[in-house]
């Protein structure tokens, strides 16, 4: 009993928001004139003439544990055993591919339970009255914010525009970015995430990634947009950092305003959360590191009053769903329901079906490990596993094979969502089906991208376009 006591007391804890530190801004001048490459040109010149800056040591932190996989013997060349398209005389036709008309497709519906797709569907509705929040983690697919930006522009434009919500402040790699924002940084900062080479798995990584400096010569820079229809305005900026018993000093600045100071030192290791609070309007926000010590970000998400709906994009590429066992938990947690996501979106699958150490029992162990801990941050959201696209590869001018892996990837989350009051999505079968990708890679223009594996921009605005159909139906709504 006692036990028993002890998980719903960290149940309780886990899932509760952080308290926000405000921080309130004046009225300000706007973004300023100066541009990104000068900034950029400014710190790298001022990065070789003065000297790095002596750190305090970081205490060492053990490294998270890994999933542990059996060993399968040979690995998955991608190729031996699959099914095989042949696209000449003896084969078939290009024309005769599934998928190759996707708007003659039927619709793919949400599946599960009765009850867990009306709170989806409920959700557009109440949209109209009040805050809703859609957070979405993955991998590649999410990461560059096509898929969830278009998701994004949509109901922002159908219900009101609540700001861009989540995003890295610095860019973790080339192809990490957002819509309807501008980013710049230095190159400077450092990025970890679990699985990364050379990476720290130490397992504090907020929302599954961090950034970190110590260098002065560093920022990162989030700013309202000027020409697009949404991310025109911001009124407050959510801050997420670590604070540490050696952390350091970071330096906020908003626009032509004065600069703030959040230090980051603290008795023991620990999320943070700072409001910044700003006039509704355009904004250029910069975070940069003030050279006492390292700060470790975890985030910014940038926000507006009102109701309407909020599409956070927490991708990370190669990422698999079980990376969230690698993330210490107690950190992530909070994080995550300091968030407070009225629907939790996980798309992964994709990278789980190129694991050939996988199994279906053993994807399903995981995935219910994983579904555990984000029920532990977000005990009361709706919730949507959207399943891994459709997958090919060529092996011939003419000749594909079918990632017949994919298929059961999507079951194994079809089987399991509705254990966690989860909602599935088959984006596969959304598609067309298996062989899909190869069709879409056909089209003019073109759905999918030519490595088979990710969609073109307009491949993931169609796809995002159905998902939202699907959410309708599943609400008994007709869109607006």
């Amino acid at each position: 009993m006692l036990n028993l006591l002890l998980l719903f007391a960290d149940l309780a804890a886990a899932s509760q928001p952080l308290p926000a530190v405000v921080i309130e801004v004046p009225a300000t001048g706007g973004p300023p004139v100066f541009e990104c490459k000068e900034a950029i040109a400014e710190a790298e010149a001022y990065r070789k003439v003065r000297p790095p800056p002596v750190l305090p040591t970081q205490p060492v932190r053990e490294s998270m544990p890994k999933p542990s996989r059996p060993s399968t013997g040979t690995p998955d060349d991608g190729i031996s055993g699959r099914p095989r398209l042949k696209l000449s005389a003896a084969g078939l036709a290009s024309s005769e591919l599934p998928g190759r008309v996707p708007d003659e497709l039927p619709l793919q519906p949400l599946e599960g339970r009765p009850e867990d797709l009306a709170r989806i569907g409920a959700l557009l509705e109440q949209a109209r009255s009040r805050r809703v929040r859609i957070t979405v983690f993955g991998a590649s697919h999410t990461g560059a914010d096509l898929f969830t930006g278009q998701l994004r522009r949509v109901l922002q434009t159908r219900y009101g525009d609540l700001g861009h919500g989540f995003v890295f402040p610095a860019a973790l790699y080339q192809g990490d970015r957002g819509q309807d924002i501008n980013l710049c940084r230095t190159e400077g900062w450092r990025s970890d995430w679990p699985g990364r080479k050379g990476g720290r798995e130490d397992g504090l990584y907020g929302f599954g990634a961090s950034l970190s400096s110590a260098d002065p010569a560093d920022f990162g820079w989030l700013e309202t947009t000027v020409d697009n229809p949404q991310g025109r305005a911001v009124s407050r900026y959510e801050i997420f950092s670590l604070g540490e018993p050696n952390g350091g000093t970071l330096q906020v600045k908003v626009d032509d305003a004065p600069v703030e100071e959040i230090s980051h030192v603290r008795g023991e290791v620990k999320v943070l959360r700072h409001r910044v609070q700003v006039p509704d309007g355009p904004h250029r926000l910069v975070l940069s590191p003030k050279g006492d010590g390292e700060v470790r970000l975890f985030g910014v998400s940038a926000e507006r009053e009102g109701p309407g709906v909020i599409v956070d994009a927490i991708g990370i590429r190669g990422r698999t769903a079980s990376s969230w066992l690698r993330w210490d938990e107690e950190i992530s947690s909070r994080a995550i329901a300091s968030l407070a996501p009225d629907l939790i979106a996980l798309a992964y699958g994709t990278n789980e079906a190129n694991d050939g150490s996988l199994t279906p029992e053993l994807y399903a162990e995981e995935l219910r490990a994983v579904l555990t801990r984000m029920r532990l941050a977000t005990p009361d959201a709706a919730c949507l596993l959207i399943g891994p696209t459709d997958r090919g590869k060529r092996v011939a001018r003419d000749t594909f094979v079918v990632w017949d892996r994919t298929a059961w990837v999507a079951q194994v989350q079809r089987q399991v969502g509705p254990e966690f009051g989860c909602a599935f999505w088959d984006w596969q079968q959304a598609m067309g089906g298996p062989g899909s990708m190869i069709a879409w890679s056909m089209l003019s223009p073109a759905l999918g991208s030519s490595d088979l594996i990710h969609l073109s921009g307009a491949g993931y605005v169609w796809s995002a376009d159905r998902l939202l159909m699907a959410m309708e139906q599943a609400g008994g709504l007709a869109a607006p």
